[in-house]
């Protein structure tokens, strides 16, 4: 009797041709219990946080979310930040915005809603991701494991290894991430739709499809680079003739050109490049092209160690964190050599699936690999800073999609040494990971606890210095004892300085490092310090006012006025150098001239009480005069 032949190790536990069995449907409303119970517990430690970091600019002192539902048009047609900073530029957002006006109008300002809401979408995408995956393999015979009496697949073990990423805690942890969340939902129905199309012919899945990649575009720019991954997904896992797929593709071309068009009659000229600052992204302080792109090829290869290795996670890594690099640094050539073996490996997995299509089947592992290969790359390619400089040096956020390359591959690599470590692997993973996950999250509490776990991740990321040292200032200008009030500013003055050391021009921190030395009565240096915020970024307004202030206590006139006209040279609607400029006039005997300035200021500023009682001083003084 003839032993027969066993499966190679190539493809052990996957038999090629045959589709995957369907579950019940009893089992699958169990497993998407199951995944969403799993993700919301593992964020329910957020639920009493706080609002943190940009919450602000986004919800809190936006006043546009404030204005409720009444602040809907305006957010239709302005941007992303207009609400908080009345600039309108940089980007739309409007689906994001409208949400949280909608939140606002019904729930108030209460950031325990906010955290709640986030933790129930996220628990939708990862369940939506789940149903995503088991339509991506549903002509694969993949591998299934027993838990409980039921039969489970990889499906599974994606949305679990995604529910527990700690790379995730940033986007769900923070009110203002709601923005992944949403662009992350309405691309995984984009995907989803559109293989229900394929599958079924019904055209209705297909303008589904449009329709919710339109609306991921409402929600993030970086949606732009599914009109890569939509047509990719159909080439690797159906059998759709290219020609169909690039005619299929028009549409979804036309929805980013509604979106663009829309976008262009909506804000005003871009000028972010132009304002570009080292303490915002590290990358500008390159000296040439070739060593930012070599950095940024070597943050991008942070970006995968981060996917695997997600330690320690801090929501900042700007200057001076990541120092630039050349192309002649054994880190970048060493990233170059692994990106040029995944660009090879994935392309040639690509030139054979369009050669032979049958490769799909036969071969899945590959076919993962490859596609989780591009996948990563693509949805990465507009935050990489390789192509265009964007707002940040790296960002934990910019992984929320991306990490589905890696959710996706790891258990078929797993699965590549057998059923057991299959499942033993992903076991040890998913711990590691729902661990890390729980006690990153206590890290957003509030802006001290956040920005103190900052410090202790990156310690030579200038903002995170500066931004413990705002949240000590903080906390001193609200402690009514004098003893502690002094201990705080002594830290926030000491954390400003170490901010000052890795970026000596890092303005924030000055200014506010004058803020601190004048609130301790010491204003020779507080004054030091604003004329050094002023040589380095001559239209920073509040540091010109503040220099201005304490000549003007010095009753050197002539010096304070022109720090105040200089205040008003880059902002000329500042109310606070406009009355300032009224009190010297006024303290000069100019009465006329300082009624002037202080009406003006005034009408800027109607609840300023001190200009007010100038003015009816001055007022008073003039009708005295004789």
């Amino acid at each position: 009797m003839k032993t027969p032949p066993k499966p190679s190790r190539k493809e052990k536990g996957m038999k090629p041709g045959k589709p995957q069995k369907k579950s019940s449907s009893k089992q699958e409303r169990f497993i998407s219990v199951f995944i969403f119970a799993f993700a919301f517990l593992l964020y329910a430690n957020t639920l009493n946080n706080g609002y943190v970091l940009d919450d602000d600019v986004v919800y809190l002192k936006n006043k546009d979310v404030q204005a409720g539902y009444s602040g809907i048009g305006s957010i239709l047609h302005h941007s992303f930040i207009y609400g908080f900073t009345g600039h309108n530029d940089q980007s739309y957002r409007p689906v994001v915005l409208i949400v949280f006006a909608i939140e606002k109008q019904l729930f108030g300002n209460n950031p325990h809603t906010g955290h709640f809401i986030n933790i129930l979408l996220f628990g939708l995408a990862c369940v939506l991701l789940y149903k995503l995956m088991v339509t991506l393999f549903e002509k694969y015979s993949l591998p299934t494991f027993s838990i409980l009496n039921s039969q489970f697949s990889i499906p599974l073990v994606v949305a679990l290894l995604f529910a527990a990423h700690p790379i995730h805690t940033e986007s769900v942890a923070n009110i203002k991430g709601r923005d992944d969340i949403l662009n992350f939902i309405f691309f995984e129905l984009s995907l989803f739709f559109i293989l229900k199309h394929i599958d079924t012919s019904k055209k209705k899945y297909f303008a589904f499809s449009v329709l919710f990649f339109f609306l991921s575009l409402l929600c993030k720019e970086m949606a732009v680079t599914f009109l890569a991954i939509i047509p990719l997904t159909i080439f690797f896992f159906r059998d759709v003739p290219l020609k169909k797929i690039t005619i299929g593709l028009i549409s979804f071309i036309a929805a980013f050109g509604v979106y663009m068009l829309i976008r262009k009659s909506v804000l005003e000229t871009v000028t972010f490049a132009e304002k570009m600052k080292v303490v915002n992204n590290a990358l500008a302080a390159a000296a040439n092209e070739p060593d930012r792109i070599a950095t940024a090829l070597l943050i991008l290869g942070k970006y995968i160690l981060l996917l695997f290795y997600p330690h320690p996670l801090s929501w900042d890594y700007s200057f001076n964190q990541v120092p630039i690099v050349s192309f002649s640094d054994i880190k970048v050539i060493i990233t170059l050599a692994v990106f040029g073996a995944m660009g090879i490996y994935s392309i040639w997995t690509l030139v054979n699936v369009f050669k032979n299509p049958k490769s799909k089947i036969q071969n899945p592992r590959s076919i993962v690999f490859s596609y989780s290969i591009l996948f990563f790359f693509l949805t990465m390619s507009v935050v990489s800073n390789i192509f265009i400089m964007i707002g940040a040096t790296l960002g934990e956020r910019f992984l929320f999609t991306p990490s589905i390359a890696f959710c996706l591959a790891v258990p078929f690599l797993l699965n590549r040494f057998g059923k057991n470590i299959l499942i033993g692997g992903t076991l040890i993973i998913l711990v590691l990971f729902s661990f890390k996950t729980f006690t990153r999250n206590k890290d957003w509490k509030d802006n001290y606890s956040l920005f103190l776990s900052g410090v202790e991740a990156t310690p030579n990321s200038s903002r995170v210095q500066s931004s413990l040292g705002a949240s000590y200032r903080e906390m001193a200008e609200k402690e009514p004892d004098a003893a502690k009030r002094g201990t705080l500013y002594a830290q926030a003055i000491g954390q400003y300085k170490k901010a000052i050391e890795i970026l000596p021009d890092n303005t924030e921190a000055l200014y506010n490092l004058g803020v601190c030395y004048y609130a301790t009565g010491d204003k020779e240096n507080a004054l030091k310090v604003y004329e050094q915020a002023l040589k380095a970024t001559p239209e920073y307004t509040n540091a010109a006012n503040n220099a201005g202030v304490i000549y003007f206590e010095r009753k050197e006139y002539e010096k304070a006025e022109n720090y105040f006209q200089q205040a008003l040279k880059y902002d000329p609607g500042n109310s606070d150098a406009l009355g300032n400029l009224g009190a010297i006039n006024h303290n000069l005997g100019k009465l006329k001239e300082a009624i002037d300035y202080y009406k003006k200021a005034l009408s800027l500023n109607p609840a300023n009480q001190n200009v007010k009682g100038n003015l009816e001083k001055a007022e008073a003084a003039l009708q005295a005069t004789p």
